[in-house]
C-alpha cells in the first residue's frame, strides 16, 4: 500500500445573494483540497463522484466547491522560480519586443 496525497481541484462559488436572502452564485476562481490516499483504491472507484460527494460537506449557505478534477501527487512540486527571477523574465521579454 502506498499513500499518495491527492489534490482535489474544485470551482469555488460565492452566493452574492446572501444578504438579500436569496441565491446568485458567482465563480471566484479554483480551489483545491487534499486527501491522503492509496491511490489504487482511486483505480476501483468512481472518484469523482466520491470526491463531489465529500466536497457537499464543505459547502455553505455563503460558498460551495464544484468538482472539476483530481490529480495524485506523485513527488513534490519543483520550485520554478522567485518573485525577482518572474519580474526580471518579463523585463527580458517586453525589451526583445
Amino acid at each position: 500500500m502506498s499513500v499518495n496525497k491527492v489534490l482535489v481541484h474544485t470551482q469555488y462559488y460565492e452566493n452574492y445573494g446572501f444578504n438579500e436572502g436569496r441565491e446568485a452564485w458567482k465563480p471566484k476562481g479554483s480551489h483545491i483540497f487534499y486527501i491522503e490516499i492509496d491511490a489504487e483504491l482511486l483505480m476501483y472507484t468512481n472518484a469523482a463522484e466520491i470526491f463531489s460527494k465529500m466536497l457537499e460537506t464543505h459547502n455553505s449557505e455563503i460558498e460551495k466547491f464544484e468538482y472539476r478534477e483530481h490529480e495524485i501527487q506523485w513527488q513534490e512540486p519543483t520550485l520554478l522560480g522567485t518573485t525577482e527571477k518572474y519580474i526580471n523574465t518579463y523585463i527580458s521579454l517586453k525589451n526583445k519586443k
